[in-house]
């Protein structure tokens, strides 16, 4: 071999490592959980607490090219109010699971979000801005704040995810999607405060 086509051979392969390493995603990226909430409260409204959810996501890959390629992904979150207990398991006291359908319409060349809670469709341009339309709620009706008695503790917890009970039958089968469709933020908790009489 001669010098030149040995200066080559490193040159393509250098070539080749520098590809992988701009093309791969950055480490801490890799490790990321996919769904993380970053904040949420409730604000009162004539006794109704209204819900406020900010959700940061980034969905792998294989969930991307799902939407794209038609298949209805679920998504939710699950909201529950629970009253303090010293020696025994919380009290659930509310329980909610505010569910949607995401996905594309090749015909209309538009994302779809369907609140399956409502049945409201709302179309979006591109996937990015669906997503972002279901990671960000803002005064969603929880509960009338007279119905949690005055003389107990109570806090919220809230988490996001897929819901993987309500998955389409394709994207279960481990023949054609080699991957964890079971992807959910941890539990969010904040106290839920009642006004000063």
């Amino acid at each position: 071999m001669t010098n030149f086509e040995t200066v080559q051979r490193y040159r393509s392969t250098l070539l080749g490592l520098v590809l992988m390493l701009t093309m791969a995603p950055p480490l801490a990226a890799q490790n990321r959980d996919p769904f993380i909430v970053e904040h949420a409260e409730f604000e009162l409204e004539q006794d109704v607490l209204m819900l406020s959810l900010m959700v940061d996501s980034a969905m792998p890959n294989y969930i991307a090219i799902a939407i794209d390629q038609g298949f209805a992904v679920p998504v939710m979150f699950e909201v529950e109010i629970r009253s303090e207990k010293s020696y025994w398991f919380d009290e659930k006291v509310v329980s909610l699971k505010q569910q949607y359908l995401l996905h594309h319409q090749p015909m209309l060349d538009s994302f779809v979000v369907l609140d399956v809670n409502s049945s409201e469709r709302t179309y979006f341009d591109n996937r990015k801005a669906a997503v972002h339309s279901i990671e960000v709620v803002y005064n969603y009706p929880m509960l009338d704040i007279n119905n949690l008695a005055a003389d107990k503790d109570y806090y919220a917890r809230i988490r996001f995810g897929i819901d993987t009970d309500e998955l389409p039958l394709p994207l279960k089968s481990n023949s054609l999607w080699d991957n964890d469709w079971d992807l959910q933020s941890g539990w969010y908790e904040w106290a839920v405060e009642r006004p000063e009489s």
